[in-house]
């Protein structure tokens, strides 16, 4: 009786274990115009993201199952959706929430605490609807006064730098982690070299080994080399005309040159523009020059782009979207972005926009 008893419980153990060595991820989603839709499960293979499952949409729900050896971050893509939604896999129990403006996942100890980090974060960044709020109401009802202005800058400065340590804090504590890895990809484009750098010096060999720290490695020495204080790197595209033209053509020939990094696909480029065509109108005949790289896709859209918004400056391009060079020399993470390089050929400012741009040259060029 005593061997049936334990081999009954060996048996019950064995199941259990076995049970375990498999992953279900349930999705929800709070939209049913997802109903029907087909969404795919994808992961790095060889350094490009693959689809190794799929599933469709039905009655707001969606699930997959399979196994993997070890934890991996794996990313729900919807069709037709060029951004996926990223997660932790394990062999578990995974529940996916996918809201409209977020992404909850519940279920392994990595995953819980990706949510919480994301959680404490949103309702950092909520502070800042005060401040929008208040300099909306300040300027329709005129009360807003530059002492207000500058008073609100300070506390959207603080609540910005408190976001950022949030980010830090979590990534000091879990760089060695599949959590930490996840999170690292999400944030990256907003640290600081010297903040990548230190928690790099934190990351055993073997997380240093994986792909996607090479990655953030060769994109610290990159922005090591186009930090402000260093020579501009130079460029060389073809212009709206089909010539070859070069960075250098402009900069470091005696002007303070901005070079805009924008394309005509990209809203928030296209709001900057009118500060863009006023500075340039002012300075243009002072020492001053803007020289547009375009990250578009197709050339006609590129030189549409340019006749509808009536950029008078110098323009190149070599038309391959997030892939062109401008955006690996200069790492590029994001559009609008802008490089201030002066007279002598150094840069001494990043990402000015608005009336920080207006200030600065204002204060350059007097």
């Amino acid at each position: 009786m005593k061997k049936l008893l334990l081999f009954a419980f060996i048996a019950i153990a064995a199941l259990a274990c076995s049970e375990k060595q498999s992953y279900t991820i349930n999705g929800n989603v709070d939209d049913e115009s997802w109903n029907g839709q087909t969404v795919y499960l994808k992961t790095a293979i060889d350094g490009k993201l693959e689809s190794i499952d799929s599933a469709t949409v039905s009655e707001k729900k969606f699930k997959f199952t399979g196994k993997v050896d070890s934890a991996e971050i794996y990313y729900i893509f919807f069709a037709g959706q060029r951004n996926g939604y990223a997660f932790i896999a394990d062999n578990a129990v995974i529940d996916v929430n996918i809201g409209k403006d977020n992404l909850s996942v519940k279920g392994t100890e990595l995953n819980n605490i990706v949510t919480q980090f994301k959680q404490q974060r949103n309702s950092i960044a909520e502070k800042t609807n005060s401040i929008y709020e208040r300099y909306d109401k300040a300027k329709q009802d005129g009360t807003l006064t530059k002492e207000l202005e500058d008073s609100l800058n300070v506390e959207y400065d603080s609540i910005e730098k408190e976001y950022q340590d949030c980010g830090i804090a979590f990534l000091k504590e879990n760089i060695n982690n599949k959590a930490g890895e996840l999170v690292l990809q999400q944030v990256v484009s907003q640290l600081e070299a010297t903040q990548i750098e230190e928690l790099l010096s934190a990351a055993t060999e073997a997380t240093l080994s994986k792909a996607v720290f090479k990655e953030v490695a060769e994109h610290l020495q990159i922005e090591k080399t186009v930090a402000v204080g260093q020579p501009f790197v130079d460029l060389q595209m073809p212009n709206p005309q089909g010539e070859n033209v070069k960075l250098s053509d402009y900069a470091g020939k005696g002007k303070y040159v901005l070079v805009d990094f924008w394309a005509s696909w990209c809203g928030p480029c296209r709001e900057e523009i009118p500060t863009l065509i006023e500075v340039y109108a002012k300075y243009k005949n002072k020492n001053f020059e803007i020289v547009g790289v375009s990250f578009d896709r197709e050339h006609e859209q590129w030189l549409n782009g340019i006749k509808e918004l009536n950029l008078a400056w110098p323009q190149m391009s070599d038309v391959k979207f997030w892939q062109s060079e401008g955006a690996r020399l200069y790492n590029v993470q994001g559009i609008p972005h802008t490089v201030l390089i002066d007279p002598q050929g150094i840069i001494i400012e990043k990402n000015l926009r608005g009336d920080a741009l207006k200030t600065k040259l204002a204060e350059l060029l007097k």
